[in-house]
């Protein structure tokens, strides 16, 4: 006989009533989870507009730099189009890249590229003469000066009525005949994805045998004027060019002048502000009138890209097991590569690398070159005549770094998400 409080073998258990969960939804998710989603988004363009949803979604990324780090290293910042020198009494011009990213097209129609704060008659330029030339494209900022008003302009497309208005330090007559004036070299921005509402600038002067850096914080709003050093290659020359440097060229944290003569590469470390000097790799040293830009590739190592002819040439910098650094030299063949039209043969040059992509324009096309892969792609047409073009990359923007912005949290015990 069975036990009152027992049970019989032989019956089915009652059923269990179902547990009543509510669906799994993205902001249910923990952000480590949400991170490693937005690792797979195609591009910067649109895990902008994906983290911009909500105040959630912005910290998660705003207050995690591994994520933005891996961010970086599996996409490529895109390009958004290449900035042109201005012709007389004009702005410069914008020539937009053709993306089939619909976020990176967004991106480029809802900048303000034509630079129109420049001609707001209520501001700080309006009354300044369209007198502005490209010194800079980097990070966000297309930096312009203009020697008419003895002002620069800090201009950052993407991020509208964000202009800052900078005076030069120092005021002298650039008269050519004058050979105890110093020479003004051009201007360089420098700026990090992980400050990105800080920048400095760096101005280099130089005269017969000498050089100066010249820096501007925008933390202090102050200009500092670093001790004149001299350069003994150039006083050992029998050059008397007084313009005895070209234009400077940035990889890493380094600013480049060729020497005029293509001997020596002077070189400037904008981290401790010294100046030094390096020869030039044999196959380009006393090369007249060869262009060649320096960068560095996607690993961070020093590379030089020149052109001949049809032919892109790339030497790379590279240390033997003995400890030497030597100069590699790579070749490239364009016309097999990107199959251009062979009437461009002679207008071939390239004009900056950028986090290991070299950017190329020919009379009738713009090119990336990958330096990872060596691979030469067509990236859109050439749109308009000019001299010197600057890639537009789109760099991270404030408001996905730490707290900008009107994503601000409230730091007084309101929590804002």
């Amino acid at each position: 006989m069975m036990s009152s409080c027992g049970s019989d073998p032989t019956e089915l258990p009652a059923a269990k009533s179902p547990r009543l969960t509510g669906p799994t939804t993205i902001d249910s998710l923990g952000e480590d989870i949400l991170l490693e989603i937005f690792l797979h988004l195609p591009s910067l363009a649109t895990l902008v507009r994906a983290a911009l949803t909500c105040r959630s979604w912005r910290r998660a990324v705003s207050s995690s730099p591994a994520f933005r780090r891996r961010f970086r290293e599996l996409h490529r910042a895109p390009l958004l189009g290449l900035v042109a020198e201005p012709q007389r009494d004009a702005l410069p011009a914008f020539a937009p890249a053709q993306p089939e990213d619909r976020d990176v097209l967004a991106a480029i129609r809802g900048g303000d590229f034509a630079l129109t704060e420049l001609l707001d008659p209520q501001g700080y330029a309006a009354d300044v003469p369209l007198h502005w030339h490209i010194q800079d494209c980097r990070d966000g900022y297309v930096l312009l000066a203009n020697w008419n008003a003895g002002l620069l302009a800090a201009v950052n497309p993407l991020a509208r009525y964000s202009t800052e208005y900078i005076d030069m330090p120092v005021s002298f007559s650039f008269d050519k005949e004058r050979t105890d004036v110093p020479v003004a070299a051009d201007w360089h921005l420098l700026s990090s994805d992980e400050d990105p509402m800080s920048f400095q600038l760096v101005w280099l002067l130089y005269c017969k045998s000498k050089v100066q850096a010249v820096v501007f914080s925008s933390d202090t709003g102050d200009w500092f004027f670093h001790p004149w050093v001299d350069i003994k290659e150039r006083a050992l020359s029998n050059d008397a060019d007084r313009h005895w440097l070209q234009s400077g060229m940035r990889s890493n944290d380094t600013l480049y002048w060729a020497f005029t003569n293509l001997e020596h590469m002077l070189k400037l470390d904008t981290a401790t502000m010294e100046f030094s000097v390096s020869v030039l790799p044999p196959y380009l040293k006393g090369q007249q009138g060869w262009r060649f830009v320096v960068g560095e590739t996607k690993d961070g190592a020093l590379c030089i890209v020149f052109c001949m002819l049809w032919g892109i040439f790339v030497l790379m910098n590279r240390t033997d097991d003995d400890g030497v650094e030597r100069w590699v030299l790579c070749s490239v063949n364009s016309e097999a590569d990107a199959n251009p039209p062979p009437d461009n043969i002679d207008t071939l040059q390239a004009i900056s690398i950028v986090d290991g992509f070299v950017y190329l324009v020919t009379s009738e096309m713009v090119l990336a070159l990958c330096l990872e892969a060596m691979k030469l792609e067509k990236l859109f047409p050439r749109s308009f005549r000019a001299c010197h073009f600057h890639p537009y990359i789109m760099a991270w923007p404030a408001s996905l770094v730490g707290n900008y912005g009107s994503f601000a949290l409230i730091q007084d015990g309101v929590d804002n998400v």
